[in-house]
């Protein structure tokens, strides 16, 4: 093990990617294109290459990171909890999204993969592209999906989310927070929590029922859908 490949030093290039990310979103009055993640994700690839460090070596020394993946995710139902009232009266609506807007997520998922003749693998990926990563991880690792594939999948699909959603929202005339953010959190996850926050607690309480609602129905279907297509 040499220097740069020591779990320190790799979680905090990590976290100081994010840093930089972070500043550059900011000062650039939040412009969609320049998420945190994505620039900490494109910083992290040219370190690599440029270092020789492999992905596998990466991953193992970030592990930590991954553990606080459960307990961030726990935390979200913090704004959750504060705006339970006006949760609790939009139930009929936000199952009816749920069950067009995801099921529409999986299904379109599937057909595109059978289209494009991917191998089992990478159709799981496309899968689970929509839910957080711990949730996509454990369903990919039970169905034999492959790890990488998986979280390269949500990522993308994440921030694809984060810089389109917002556009197409305004574009439409869509102006309710907990539409806007139940729309952010069933489309893209923790991704679309982050910049939920950015709008409001009510967005954000939406947001996290979105990608939780949207993990429950993934984790249930997709095992399904493997079966009986696969």
């Amino acid at each position: 093990m040499t220097l740069l490949t020591h779990p320190i030093a790799l979680v905090g290039m990590t976290i100081g990617a994010f840093h930089l990310g972070q500043t550059l979103y900011e000062r650039s009055g939040r412009l969609p294109v320049l998420q945190p993640v994505l620039i900490a994700i494109a910083s992290m690839v040219a370190f690599l290459a440029a270092s020789g460090i492999s992905y596998d070596t990466y991953y193992q020394a970030t592990g930590m990171l991954h553990l606080l993946l459960g307990p961030a995710i726990v935390a979200l139902a913090v704004p959750l909890h504060e705006n339970l009232v006006k949760a609790r009266s939009s139930l009929g609506p936000v199952f009816a999204a749920l069950l067009l807007g995801g099921g529409g997520v999986i299904l379109s998922a599937l057909v595109i993969g059978r289209l494009a003749g991917l191998d089992a693998q990478m159709e799981l990926s496309l899968l689970t592209k929509s839910v957080s990563a711990p949730i996509a991880l454990g369903v990919a690792e039970k169905l034999g999906g492959d790890p990488s594939l998986t979280i390269l999948s949500v990522f993308t699909t994440g921030i694809f989310g984060v810089v389109v959603t917002p556009t197409i929202l305004r574009l439409i005339g869509i102006e309710d927070e907990s539409v806007r953010g139940f729309t952010l959190g069933l489309t893209s996850h923790a991704f679309g929590i982050a910049r939920s926050l950015e709008i409001s607690s009510q967005a954000a309480a939406f947001a996290t029922l979105g990608m939780g609602l949207m993990g429950c129905a993934t984790a249930l279907a997709v095992p399904t859908l493997m079966k009986l297509f696969v």
